[in-house]
């Protein structure tokens, strides 16, 4: 995911661009991973401010029933994997900014080591997006249990095309 993200379709598109005798592409490649890796970091640390905020303050709205422990349960998972999504992107930062090319070589040469980075480089983005998932599946199992027919229609909508959003943009990416 980060890297078609960051435009690289493949493992394979990235070793062809480390084989090159010009290291240009490399370098542009590793800093907007650098970039964009530091950008999930920002969000995910709004979101965990964002996150710490709503579960410390007062029930927002009448419509929600916030009376029961789900939509805080939901909303401080949100807020731990958003700072997870920071944790994990530091570090992914700190992976890319020692890399070389000759160390992309040896780590696909170990399914072990190959795995690991994988992991790693998917990791600020999957934590981010559950840190997102978590308090909307929160702030719409509040409204449910709710007693707002509106609100609950409207929270049935929105999951709706909450969903046929994120098809729609996997489905583009691949």
């Amino acid at each position: 995911m980060s890297l078609v993200l960051t435009g690289t379709p493949s493992l394979g598109k990235l070793l062809q661009i480390l084989e090159q005798e010009d290291q240009t592409e490399w370098r542009e490649l590793k800093s907007q991973l650098i970039a964009r890796t530091s950008n999930v970091t920002v969000v995910g640390s709004l979101a965990t401010a964002g996150s710490i905020s709503f579960v410390t303050s007062k029930s927002p709205s009448p419509i929600a029933s916030w009376d029961y422990p789900f939509p805080y349960i939901c909303l401080l998972g949100g807020g731990l994997c958003s700072a997870m999504s920071v944790v994990s992107g530091l570090g992914l930062a700190m992976f890319l900014n020692a890399m070389q090319p000759q160390a992309v070589r040896e780590i696909h040469q170990s399914t072990f080591k190959l795995t690991i980075v994988t992991m790693l480089l998917g990791m600020p983005f999957f934590w981010l997006f559950t840190g997102i998932l978590l308090p909307v599946l929160g702030m719409i199992g509040a409204v449910w249990l709710g007693n707002n027919t509106f609100a609950k229609a409207s929270g049935l909508l929105g999951v709706i095309v909450f969903f046929a959003t994120l098809l729609v943009v996997f489905a583009s990416l691949y």
